[in-house]
């Protein structure tokens, strides 16, 4: 017998179709600036290892990638600019302002004033906590790459190798970076915590390992390549005692990485009323922070070969609270991120979701958007 029941149909409109496409557009987009962003400082600088000479514009590059590694710091700068933001401000005074302007002076005023034997205390604080930064935006990174792959969190053990390989680049960061700062009495306790992180290197191996063939039904090949990037992002400490494979090869990729979140939130930062329009005016701030403030972070060390200043002791002392002011100021950069992406927090989560809109869903439970941290 003919089927004689009436036959219904579901029309997707194409509106919506297009705003899909235009997602996942640029979801893709961003899922390859950050693996740009991440791979091609790392190439560059081990490559640049193996040369003792190079030419002019290889040096223009190295210079460049130097520059705009430094210059991520004051994009932070940005949010402070953003009413949306404010009230994140607000609430957390001490995080926010008080904190961050103590650490910015203090810092500034032990670098002018205090001891050679103080000031590589000081210059050792801040390398471990650095590469510990480091460490908590690639957990970031990863989980931001997971949700945009599979549309979930990372699983709790990935994040876990990730941060065993920070420890253990945090432990080598030590040498790299302080052995020649520091007292002779430290030597031999930086070196000794140089061959614990190589060699707890191979239980990072074993068990990232593990957790990748565990969970391997739910990865992908991109997924795959950012979790081993990221799981041994500090290897090159102990692939050579060239600073440009030691250190600037991953250092300069943290902060593309950062700049490549920047450059979304800025991008994304516009009224309500306005959401066809292109924020010029949030973009040109977030430029305006990168580019000119970063120059002042980036060549204020070099104030001090100035013969006026080598010859007048409160100038000298002047440039010598600066350059630890803005070594401060990175300190403060850390905290400052770690409470700005704290996704886990309902206005930040909020505020980013919004900015983010291609890659989190503004409705996903506080369980789903936790990990989702490029910066601590």
């Amino acid at each position: 017998m003919k089927n004689l029941s009436p036959t219904y149909t579901t029309t997707v409109p194409e509106s919506v179709i297009a705003q899909d496409s235009s997602r996942e557009i640029q979801k893709r987009r961003f899922i390859l600036a950050l693996l740009i962003s991440t791979w091609a400082p790392l190439a560059f600088f081990i490559a640049l290892g193996q040369f003792t000479t190079f030419g002019t514009g290889i040096g223009g590059i190295r210079s460049v990638l130097l520059f705009l590694s430094t210059a991520h710091v004051p994009a932070t700068l940005f949010f402070y600019t953003d009413k949306e933001f404010a009230s994140i401000v607000r609430s957390k005074p001490a995080r926010y302002i008080f904190f961050p302007i103590i650490l910015t002076i203090a810092t500034g005023l032990l670098l002018a004033f205090s001891s050679t034997t103080a000031q590589a205390f000081v210059l050792l604080t801040f390398w471990g906590w650095q590469a510990f930064h480091y460490g908590r935006q690639n957990v970031g990174v990863y989980a931001f790459v997971s949700i945009a792959e599979k549309g979930r969190p990372a699983h709790k053990l990935e994040k876990l190798a990730i941060d065993a390989g920070t420890i253990c680049g945090i432990l080598g960061t030590f040498k790299i970076l302080g052995f020649n700062a520091s007292p002779v009495y430290l030597h031999g306790p930086l070196e000794l915590l140089y061959q614990i992180g190589k060699y707890g290197l191979i239980a990072v191996v074993a068990f990232s390992l593990f957790i990748y063939l565990r969970n391997i039904a739910e990865t992908t090949l991109l997924k795959s390549v950012f979790f081993f990037t990221l799981v041994f992002f500090f290897v090159p400490i102990w692939l050579s005692d060239n600073i440009n494979v030691a250190f600037f090869s991953y250092a300069i990729a943290h902060g593309l990485q950062y700049i490549t979140f920047m450059s979304v939130v800025s991008a994304n930062s516009r009224p309500d009323g306005e959401a066809a329009a292109f924020p010029y005016r949030s973009v040109g701030k977030f430029l305006l922070f990168l580019l000119f403030v970063g120059f002042i972070f980036y060549r204020a060390e070099d104030l001090r070969a100035l013969e006026a200043i080598r010859n007048s002791v409160a100038l000298t002392r002047s440039v010598d609270f600066l350059v630890g002011a803005i070594l401060g100021a990175t300190m403060a950069h850390f905290v400052i991120d770690a409470g700005a992406w704290r996704l886990s927090k309902g206005a930040q989560r909020a505020y980013m979701s919004k900015r983010f809109g291609f890659l989190l869903n503004p409705q996903k439970t506080k369980a789903d958007l936790q990990t989702a941290e490029p910066a601590r």
